[in-house]
């Protein structure tokens, strides 16, 4: 008798751990653009851009890093955790001082368990004037 209670109880426990975990699945980022276009821009004008983002997850995003393929194209991120329904936004400052056309990656890594990287991507031509 003493082990059928031991027994059931054991599967009671794992049953209930088990429905605990469905529908976790962390912290999730979701982009609402992943490239950003600037056409035709002239020299020295503003080269900043945003690309906004939300925790569709049900923990905490925590970005970690955000970098690009070149010194001329700088992003910033929010250092603190996005919560699980809120939205951030990954600030992208490109040098407009070359002339000719450009395509630039951003790398984002974060702690989205879909995704721990995400591709963002700039491109456009600046002019003379």
């Amino acid at each position: 008798m003493k082990r059928l209670v031991l027994l059931t109880t054991v599967m009671i426990l794992s049953i209930a751990v088990k429905a605990q975990k469905v529908g976790h699945n962390g912290a999730v980022i979701a982009f609402s653009n992943t490239i950003y276009s600037y056409d035709t821009i002239s020299k020295g004008s503003n080269g900043d851009c945003v690309f906004e983002f939300t925790n569709i997850g049900d923990e905490p995003l925590i970005i970690t890093s955000a970098f690009s393929s070149c010194g001329c194209t700088v992003p910033s991120w929010p250092k603190e955790p996005i919560l699980p329904n809120k939205k951030g936004e990954i600030k992208i400052k490109y040098n407009t001082e070359k002339i000719g056309s450009f395509s630039k990656v951003i790398v984002v890594k974060s702690n989205s368990t879909d995704n721990e990287k995400t591709i963002l991507r700039i491109n456009g031509v600046v002019m003379k004037e």
